[in-house]
């Protein structure tokens, strides 16, 4: 269970806060609320990585079956654990430990709640030093 300052707690039940990221909010008499960035129509999408030649990252959308076209690979393991927190995975305790256990292990997955912005970035295929050219 996560635990947060008091302070925290009154701010983010008065909306001053956001609920999710705790970013300051415009002042409006209300009470908890998201921002605009965490409140809008979120994607969960599913993230495979596995150690082969690196840190090689796949996406799956919510069914498990549709793959999205965009791989990404990453030398350094510090950049999934990166990658999850920007997606919006569940990084308390145990979201932490599977992730880290995931990484131990040489392959693992978690669960995204992306943007709509961060969405379509993955739904587009990485150009290719071809196609690039060509263009």
């Amino acid at each position: 269970m996560s635990r947060e300052r008091a302070s925290t707690t009154r701010q983010r039940e008065s909306g001053k806060i956001c609920a999710s990221c705790h970013r300051i909010l415009p002042q409006l008499p209300t009470r908890e609320r998201l921002c605009e960035r965490c409140g809008g129509k979120r994607h969960r999408i599913y993230m495979h990585f596995m150690l082969q030649d690196g840190w090689l990252c796949q996406f799956l959308e919510e069914d498990l079956k549709t793959p999205l076209p965009r791989k990404v690979r990453f030398e350094d393991p510090a950049k999934i654990i990166e990658m999850a927190e920007k997606g919006g995975a569940a990084m308390l305790l145990e979201g932490r430990q599977a992730l880290d256990f995931g990484i131990a292990q040489g392959r693992g997955s978690v669960w995204l709640s992306l943007t709509p912005e961060q969405y379509q970035k993955l739904k587009r295929p990485r150009q290719t030093m071809a196609s690039r050219r060509l263009a």
